[in-house]
């Protein structure tokens, strides 16, 4: 019988689009517009799956899920959680209210089925565990000793299964891959029990060769100095079985047995590829067991699954990288072309994010913070895009309505880049790279800690490259004479940040 799916949602039309979609895959469907009628169809309709709206009328869908989970003791139906609010809280809130997923809207209709698919495979496998355990219980109830030792196993399984699923589902939403490598060398060395592991990558699609990305147990400076080409004997072994090769297995050919044995060398047993479309991408090497004995079937089973899943994330945090970089190259076009409107601010761009960047490693921040900061200070002027060419350029002073026109830019830029999700952290570092600490900047007149630091950041950065350069009316202030001038305005820049600048600018670090 196919599957049945509950969906809930005020808006009658996401229920009647889903529902249409679904029943045309076969799926049956029942539909529910608020808590209350949500609970009366679950009990009704006994759904295998519940798509819930977050937001209802009455009972919100996180009091639905709790109630959900009440009834459903042994968690077979999954739940999938939709919602407009993309927050951390709200997601957490639906996952500690049983969800399995979340899903944020607008939603395609290919990711949701990919979801109910996903979900719906996992809660087929875990009931089908169970209800072999039931039998092996039941055996267990007539005395057969063997069958305590099967129902712990299987029990164990279970455990470790749900264990693997939530890693899998980490490792692929982690977007930093030195975080990824990070969590998957610990997961490694905890599950399996191994002394060390170790992986080697292709950093670039273009290149031939798998250079060390990480790894735990192992000497970093040893293994940064090991390339392995992907087109050697070893690698192409790899790529052809697809699956875990014993480094000292002799059933392979002479050539690929000699770069075996090199890096059996460093201590490592076992190795798997990580090959996504056909391509190998990277290999896994992993050391001795703690415990002094051979590997186990479930050993090698349990590795092959966590490289699985340590692939795909990484793929996907390279899928990712390259589009932040297709947007910030599509947006540096845009920086361009204010700076070719504005001649007095050419380069300016560039030096005020090189600044800011500095000063953000300087002061400790740490990486998605320098990160926002880098983003920040390189499109603080891109609302520019909505100011005159003439207002720009214009060599006398600016009247009333023009200046105004300047001082919106600031709200014109964050509008630009505040639905990019990757650049939704810099929007306020935009907004407000024109705040003072004395509330006399703007747009919003912020003071004091109402700016955040890396607005204050970008602020200074801005500053001290404007001071520092060359105006048709004036020479530019020396880097010295800058960082004095920004001291004695500590009442609208913060005289932290000045000093680190000015740390920067002694240690030759900051040049003109």
């Amino acid at each position: 019988m196919s599957s049945s799916i509950l969906i809930v949602d005020d808006d009658p039309d996401v229920v009647e689009i889903l529902s249409e979609s679904l029943k045309a895959r076969g799926y049956r469907t029942e539909g529910a517009y608020d808590g209350n009628d949500a609970l009366e169809k679950y009990d009704e309709f006994k759904p295998d799956l519940v798509i819930l709206d977050a937001l209802l009328p009455g009972r919100d869908g996180f009091a639905v899920c709790d109630e959900i989970r009440l009834r459903d003791l042994y968690n077979d139906v999954p739940v999938i959680m939709i919602s407009s609010d993309s927050v951390p809280e709200s997601i957490m809130k639906g996952l500690k209210a049983g969800a399995q997923d979340y899903i944020k809207k607008p939603f395609s209709l290919k990711e949701i089925l990919a979801k109910i698919e996903s979900s719906l495979s996992q809660a087929n496998r875990k009931r089908d565990l169970r209800e072999k355990n039931l039998i092996l219980e039941d055996e267990l109830q007539r005395g057969h000793a063997d069958y305590i030792r099967v129902n712990k196993e299987l029990k164990k399984k279970i455990y470790d299964m749900r264990s693997l699923f939530e890693l899998t589902q980490d490792l692929n939403r982690l977007r930093d891959s030195e975080e990824l490598v990070r969590v998957f060398s610990l997961t490694v060395i905890a599950q399996l029990g191994v002394d060390s592991v170790a992986i080697f990558y292709i950093f670039d699609n273009s290149d031939d060769v798998l250079s060390y990305m990480g790894g735990s147990g192992v000497s970093d400076n040893v293994l940064r100095s090991v390339t392995l080409s992907k087109n050697n004997a070893l690698s192409r072994e790899l790529l052809a079985r697809g699956d875990i090769l014993d480094l000292k297995e002799n059933d392979i050919n002479d050539a690929a047995k000699r770069e075996a044995d090199f890096i059996s060398r460093f201590g490592f047993d076992y190795c798997y590829p990580l090959i996504i479309k056909s391509r190998l991408l990277g290999v896994v090497f992993v050391g001795k067991k703690l415990n002094e004995q051979g590997y186990s079937s479930n050993d090698l089973e349990l590795f092959k699954w966590i490289c699985t899943a340590a692939a795909t994330g990484l793929e996907n945090s390279r899928l990712y990288s390259e589009l932040q970089e297709t947007y910030l190259s599509t947006i540096k076009v845009l920086v361009s072309t204010i700076e070719a409107k504005d001649a007095y601010t050419r380069g300016h761009t560039d030096r005020v994010a090189e600044y800011a960047t500095l000063i953000a490693k300087e002061m400790g921040l740490s990486k998605r913070d320098i990160e926002t900061v880098s983003f920040g200070a390189a499109l603080h002027d891109i609302g520019k895009l909505g100011v005159y060419e003439d207002i720009l350029n214009k060599p006398g002073e600016l009247d009333e309505a023009e200046w105004e026109v300047v001082k919106n830019h600031p709200v014109v830029g964050a509008n630009i880049i505040k639905n990019m999700k990757f650049l939704e952290a810099a929007t306020d570092l935009v907004r407000h790279h024109h705040e003072r600490l004395d509330g006399s900047g703007y747009p919003d007149g912020l003071k004091g800690d109402e700016i955040s630091l890396g607005a204050r950041i970008v602020a200074v950065a801005d500053s001290f490259d404007a001071m520092t350069s060359n105006r048709p009316y004036r020479e530019g202030y020396s880097l010295e004479e800058a960082i004095e001038q920004l001291k004695l305005q500590s009442h609208k820049f913060d005289i932290n940040v000045v000093e680190y600048l000015e740390k920067l600018v002694k240690s030759g670090r900051i040049k003109r």
